[in-house]
């Protein structure tokens, strides 16, 4: 083979070093934004949240991921992520364990929302961390008499070496509310070094962007990082000069916010509210106190309130590559707004859904896909997801646009494919779509072998109508890299038996051996699900739909009948070190397959934050 078309992988230690020497990352370390119990001058830690998935760049190309990086280091990330997974699969496999809850904690009164996600920080890619990797919910709770941001270190419980004692540590637990009223809604971003967390608070004043700098984590913990029923209270300060301290910013005076998006490398934070307008906040982790933008471009109205008009938006996504941000909203619009000189308006609407009879699932409720396909690099990929599509004779949809989209762009059954429908024929089940995912074929090839795979419904007819129906998965090939509904999708099962039960937005991770897809189905029916995805044929495979109570070898009730699962996150796959697992909460108080999260002076029934061993849902 020729020298030139050789791919050189890099090792992942390798891989990082070139990362981090782009000047913003190393400035951020000086700034104190450093893992509060590992040395930023060694860093090969990453943060994981609900907006690492929303960005992907395919091809497994070394060079033109460093490039992408400079701008959007989730591209970095998840490459590294994957590489590690390959790297430490090499070799024996990890043993297939029995089904088992690793461990729960108690949240109490608060749970992370169906649509939302807990945030994981990994220290070192190579090595587990007993101190400094954690995870990090935000809960959905009022009361200032309880912790509403959990953070849990001493996560590796099953390893060879365990740590400290083989029990998890609640690392801190604070009362961060600052209004009356006010909660936790969305998810929460980690700094790009861990040692900072940035969330936004709702309540009737409006919504408030907050930036809390950690204390040393370490397991077991030393206080004042507080307790889940008695938690610890930020110090209030201009800019994040010690532990313990957080600053504080009003967005707006409209609640209902969005998750923040943070631009790691512009040091930015872009957040929806529920005055239709997206807002613009910086700096964020690199110091100074935040300032909500209030200029000539921002902020930027997204939706002009009007009769039969709801201004809620979901979670923006930014492309740098295509200089544009994008966000939906529960009318079922998609929209493109210019990142760089928006002049306080949109450069572009599409109805994705069922704009012309807005009922419930014809909206956006989650966030779009930002796509840099290397088999398709002309121009970046959007893709939209929707409970009822605009276009005749489609039920649920994935809708893929090009990135540079106007609002005169079609879209039609060349660029939408169905997820069902109450009667096979288009009509509505009032049920919601969340953001599906791609296969590690998609990652690895984009578009050429890769594959969309979504949680839809089960098609009714017309003489006996499904409304609402329950939900099914599909997955999806590529046609030219389109999604096109002559495509038939390559697979297809019912998930859940139950009407009206919903699935939460899917998780994929591929361990270097395996393909698996994560996901919870919420209502009341409510449990946690794992599928292997092959490549064979290509088939998403399937078992039980769970449907008697009983955890089974994919499935954990978590608890049963009573609510579901949060969003899923997953941490590394150090299997030696107990790694390997995924983290999620449970949308209903009780018991995880008979194991009680309650602790002594709390609910009996308390929601619970879980992980779970990925080989244990098989």
């Amino acid at each position: 083979m020729e020298r030139s078309k050789r791919r050189i992988e890099l090792p992942v230690c390798l891989l990082f070093s070139f990362f981090l020497s782009v000047p913003q990352f190393v400035e951020a370390a000086a700034n104190g934004d450093t893992n509060p119990s590992s040395d930023a001058s060694i860093h090969l830690g990453y943060p994981q949240d609900w907006s690492f998935r929303h960005v992907v760049f395919t091809g497994n190309n070394d060079s033109a991921t460093l490039k992408a990086g400079r701008t959007e280091p989730r591209h970095v990330y998840n490459l590294v992520k994957r590489r590690a997974a390959i790297q430490a699969a090499k070799g024996t496999r990890p043993p297939q364990n029995p089904m088992k809850v690793d461990w729960s904690i108690s949240l109490e009164n608060g749970f992370v929302p169906a649509d939302q996600y807990p945030a994981l920080y990994t220290a070192d890619v190579t090595t587990i961390s007993c101190n400094g990797d954690y995870a990090v919910y935000a809960l959905t709770v009022t009361s200032g008499s309880q912790a509403n941001l959990v953070g849990v270190n001493n996560l590796y419980t099953g390893g060879s070496t365990v740590c400290n004692g083989g029990s998890p540590f609640v690392a801190f637990a604070y009362n961060t509310v600052t209004q009356t009223g006010g909660q936790i809604t969305t998810s929460p971003a980690i700094s790009e070094f861990g040692g900072k967390i940035a969330f936004v608070e709702t309540s009737p004043a409006g919504s408030f962007f907050h930036v809390l700098l950690l204390p040393p984590l370490t397991s077991p913990p030393s206080l004042p990082n507080g307790t889940v029923l008695s938690p610890s209270t930020p110090t209030s300060c201009a800019t994040l000069s010690a532990p313990n301290c957080m600053t504080t910013v009003q967005i707006s005076a409209a609640g209902s916010p969005t998750s923040p998006w943070i631009d790691y490398g512009a040091d930015t934070a872009y957040v929806g509210t529920g005055d239709g307008k997206l807002y613009k906040i910086s700096p964020v982790f690199a110091g100074g106190a935040p300032v909500v933008a209030a200029d000539a471009d921002w902020p930027v109205t997204v939706i002009t309130p009007g009769p039969g008009v709801t201004t809620v938006l979901s979670a923006p996504v930014v492309d740098d590559g295509a200089g544009r941000i994008f966000v939906g909203d529960v009318n079922g619009y998609l929209y493109a707004i210019n990142l760089a000189t928006p002049a306080k308006t949109i450069a572009a609407s599409l109805g994705i859904g069922w704009v012309a009879s807005i009922q419930a699932g014809t909206g956006i409720v989650d966030s779009p896909f930002a796509v840099t396909d290397n088999a398709n690099p002309a121009v970046d990929q959007i893709f939209a997801f929707t409970g009822c599509s605009s276009v005749v004779g489609i039920g649920g949809a994935i809708t893929q646009v090009p990135a540079s989209f106007t609002s005169s762009t079609a879209v039609t059954t060349s660029n939408t494919v169905d997820l069902g429908s109450s009667d096979g024929q288009g009509s509505c089940t009032g049920n919601n779509v969340y953001s599906g995912n791609f296969d590690n074929e998609f990652w690895m090839n984009g578009t050429t072998n890769g594959h969309i795979i979504a949680c839809g419904f089960v098609s009714g007819t017309t003489a006996a109508k499904l409304a609402p129906s329950n939900p099914k998965m599909y997955m999806f090939p590529f046609t030219a890299g389109q999604l096109t509904n002559s495509n038939l999708p390559t697979k297809s099962f019912v998930a859940n038996g139950t009407k009206g039960d919903e699935c939460s937005p899917l998780t994929e991770f591929f361990d270097g051996t395996t393909d698996r897809l994560f996901y919870g189905v919420g209502g009341s029916n409510g449990f946690l699900k794992s599928s292997t995805i092959t490549t064979a044929a290509p088939f998403l495979t399937t078992s039980s739909n769970c449907s008697n109570g009983s955890p089974t070898a994919s499935c954990v009730t978590a608890p049963h009948k009573l609510g579901g699962t949060s969003g899923i996150i997953v941490d590394n796959q150090l299997t030696a070190g107990g790694g390997a697992n995924i983290y999620f909460g449970t949308l209903a108080p009780g018991s995880v397959n008979g194991q009680k999260c309650n602790v002594a002076g709390g609910s009996a029934n308390p929601y619970c934050a879980v992980k779970l061993t990925q080989s244990a849902l098989q």
